[in-house]
């Protein structure tokens, strides 16, 4: 039997090596996308409905006309949008659905290290994430007993074409990108050894296209995200390799930044991200496909990032000073200052 498959969004950060791997393998691909653009290289390699994904005849349109055996949804935020997708199922049921969450959803500081999809959960840290959870139980709600096969993807932090991921800042690593190709120093929480399984979308991507020939996934969870977790130090120094630049790390200690009280502390990944650890477990994945093979590396990530980001013209306004301009030299020479007045007093 054929199989096909339409996106709720896309082509997008990690969908793009889940559509590039169907297209490997000649499978038919639509995606319901708002506006025109942004295809990511995939013109006239994939069928596009333009329309809003939020409403029911836009839905019910692409899957009558499609008539596909997987729906994806990449871009379920809220739960009217939800609600939406489960009456079209309702009355255009697929064979398969996957909901794209995040692994977020698990609340920090992580239960346990590495996290499993079986762990104890803590309260979610943000209304994203907080929002992806009650998706999660909806969906799960809405289509039991239906003949739709319903999988739970839960990325961990997925390094693409479209977004990269910084310690400050939400301009998906713009600054960061800029600040390492300029020799200025870049801030690393803490003192470096916070852990993160960066990985890169591209794996990302493909491990959902893995889960998606298999039938046995579904009614499961799983996240998918790299399979090991190095520092957060080993993270930027990745940056380095891919754009050949020396990084400049600057370490400050997370309290001292939130003793601050500062809105750009607070609202900044850090606040809600980058301040723990950031490990998930790959074995449930694992052992159900004990082949996979997680190809790109971070640095390839940031090739791919960086190049992608240029093509677009991203790199060309990123003169405005920001936070992170502002405090790492006021924090330098404090700390220059403050070596000389202890040698001084001892």
């Amino acid at each position: 039997m054929q199989t096909s498959v339409l996106f709720l969004g896309g082509p997008g950060n990690i969908s793009d090596s889940t559509i590039g791997y169907f297209l490997q393998k000649g499978v038919p691909v639509a995606a319901i996308k708002r506006t025109q653009g942004g295809l990511m290289g995939y013109e006239g390699k994939i069928r596009m409905y333009y329309g809003d994904r939020d409403q029911l005849e836009v839905l019910l349109h692409a899957l009558r006309d499609f008539q596909p055996d997987i729906l994806i949804d990449c871009t379920c935020f809220d739960l009217a949008q939800a609600a939406t997708v489960a009456c079209a199922l309702r009355i255009a049921p697929v064979r398969r659905f996957l909901f794209i969450s995040t692994a977020d959803v698990y609340g920090y500081p992580l239960s346990r290290l590495p996290m499993g999809e079986a762990d104890s959960w803590r309260t979610p840290n943000d209304d994203y994430a907080e929002k992806k959870k009650a998706i999660e139980a909806f969906y799960r709600e809405a289509l039991a007993g239906t003949t739709v096969g319903y999988t739970i993807i839960r990325p961990g932090y997925s390094l693409g074409k479209t977004f990269c991921m910084g310690a400050f800042g939400r301009d998906r690593g713009i600054h960061l990108i800029a600040r390492i190709r300029q020799g200025l120093p870049v801030y690393s929480p803490g003192d470096g050894t916070t852990l993160i399984d960066a990985g890169a979308a591209y794996n990302t991507g493909r491990m959902i296209a893995r889960i998606c020939e298999d039938n046995g996934t579904i009614g499961e969870d799983y996240n998918c995200a790299n399979n090991q977790a190095i520092t957060y130090d080993e993270y930027l120094l990745s940056f380095g390799e891919a754009l050949g630049k020396p990084v400049h790390i600057v370490h400050i200690p997370t309290d001292f930044m939130f003793s601050l009280g500062r809105r750009e502390v607070a609202e900044s990944p850090l606040g809600s991200l980058t301040q723990f650890h950031l490990y998930f477990s790959v074995e449930k994945f694992r052992r159900r496909f004990p082949d996979f093979c997680w190809e790109y590396s971070i640095a390839d990530a940031v090739r791919d990032y960086a190049a992608y980001q240029e093509s677009l013209g991203n790199f060309k306004a990123v003169d405005e000073l920001r936070f992170e301009d502002r405090i790492i030299p006021l924090w330098q020479g404090a700390m220059k200052e403050l070596k000389i007045n202890i040698n001084e007093a001892i």
